[in-house]
């Protein structure tokens, strides 16, 4: 139930077409609510309101048609701007954040007034009647309808600024730094079950041998591991008393012939048991960010690297992208990462997670920029300051010992660099980005 709520989301919620559609729906009953009233209270309340429109059948006629056609003209600049920014998104940025622009609430709903609108005046203007002896002037729903069109020039307004902000770099890649900022309790839950401790008797963990005896229980289709409902993973572990084995996690790749996870001991699975593990991944045909932790990470080094390319030339850019960089490797740092063993309530070992470690976060992180950008002398100076700047919150001495590693790989790299000066700008940058990581070292000690 979890992956197929997670999965109407990703397909309803998050595209171009739901908000819109909805708010056409609304707009329909608005307009079918709105002639029922008129058809009770007739015209007498005009009598007091000199202000609002009270035309007869014909100008109620020209009114809404005005105002139907002049809206569906400015949603077909709408979406010609739209597409012309998701072209020119895509090819500047790369194609991943494309899902930040089509998920966009504000394009959404803007899309959706114009088309609201549209509705609720085609279907008013469907009950104007001009014949004397039944002529009928929907007067509040006209009103309605112009005040439709008053708010649409205002979305239209707001939709011409936003989008200008959605497309500058500084924006954009604030907004991918700050949603990996908000889903880390997600990305790195901090439980499955009850994660194995010093605490508790350890089981003894199966061999090599007793894996590859195993019950292996394969995709059912190829594409992306896009979730796993961990939850209902421990549920079935512990109600047919199980050990699982997790060999893949979102965001891998896997075919048909791929292993999602082990099962022990064989005697205790059936089909059905096995249908209802399997049913606890999520596949499709992209990767989401809602438990890939490398996804949005990935999405920045795009940009980065994109930036670097010879046809962009946009170091700056890059430069603002290792800036939120640094910034979600700083949060992962500071959280303590899920273990792979997880117990139930019980205290028995159930699951095996293949979790994901600081260092592939890492790698992801620094490895391209550093490869494209070794000839520029402010790309490589901002990687070390960056480094530096996460030693603060390393705690752990692998982490740290790793970002020493990659500082160590930029100062190699920066030997491309042309310039004496800038390859000895790097060196001294180098050499305090080091002595940061082993001064805090020293202290926590």
């Amino acid at each position: 139930m979890k992956l197929q709520l997670i999965k109407i989301r990703d397909k309803a919620v998050d595209t171009f077409w739901f908000l819109p559609a909805v708010m056409a729906l609304v707009a329909a009953g608005a307009a079918l609510a709105g002639t029922a009233i008129d058809y009770a209270i007739g015209s007498a309340w005009l009598r007091d309101m000199g202000w609002v429109w009270s035309g007869g059948t014909e100008g109620a006629r020209s009114v809404l048609s005005v105002i139907a056609g002049s809206v569906m003209t400015v949603v077909s600049i709408v979406f010609s701007l739209t597409v012309t920014t998701l072209a020119q998104t895509s090819s500047h940025f790369g194609p991943r954040v494309l899902r930040n622009f089509t998920s966009d609430r504000g394009v959404q709903f803007t899309l959706g007034t114009f088309i609201a609108t549209f509705v609720y005046c085609l279907l008013v203007l469907r009950t104007v009647r001009s014949l004397e002896e039944k002529s009928f002037v929907p007067y509040l729903s006209v009103n309605i309808g112009i005040l439709l069109a008053l708010a649409s020039m205002a979305v239209l307004i707001y939709f011409i600024h936003h989008i200008s902000q959605n497309i500058q770099a500084e924006n954009l890649i604030a907004n991918v730094g700050e949603q990996f900022q908000k889903s880390l309790p997600v990305l790195f839950p901090e439980r499955i079950g009850r994660p194995h401790s010093d605490n508790t008797r350890p089981e003894q963990l199966p061999d090599d041998s007793q894996w590859q005896a195993a019950d292996m229980v394969l995709s059912a289709a190829n594409g992306y591991l896009q979730a796993v409902d961990d939850e209902q993973l421990m549920q079935l572990a512990t109600q047919h008393d199980l050990m699982l084995q997790l060999t893949k996690r979102p965001g891998d790749f896997v075919t048909t012939t791929t292993t999602l996870l082990r099962v022990l001991p064989r005697a205790h699975i059936n089909p059905d048991i096995e249908l209802e593990l399997r049913d606890c991944f999520s596949l499709g045909a992209h990767r989401t960010p809602h438990q890939d932790a490398q996804y949005m990470l990935q999405q920045m080094v795009e940009i980065a690297v994109h930036a670097l390319s010879p046809g962009i030339n946009e170091p700056f850019t890059a430069l603002t992208c290792i800036d939120w960089i640094g910034a979600s490797l700083s949060g992962v740092a500071r959280r303590e990462l899920p273990m792979p063993l997880r117990q139930d309530e019980h205290g028995r070992l159930r699951v095996i997670a293949c979790t994901l470690d600081f260092e592939e976060l890492a790698d992801i992180a620094f490895g391209q920029i550093r490869l494209y950008g070794a000839n520029n002398p402010d790309v490589m100076l901002h990687l070390l300051e960056t480094i530096g700047e996460i030693a603060p919150d390393v705690y752990r001495d692998q982490d740290r010992i790793l970002l020493m590693r990659h500082a160590q790989l930029v100062g190699e790299d920066a030997s491309q660099i042309t310039n004496q000066t800038d390859r000895r700008r790097v060196a001294d940058r180098l050499h305090q980005t080091l002595l940061a990581l082993a001064q805090n070292h020293t202290q926590e000690e």
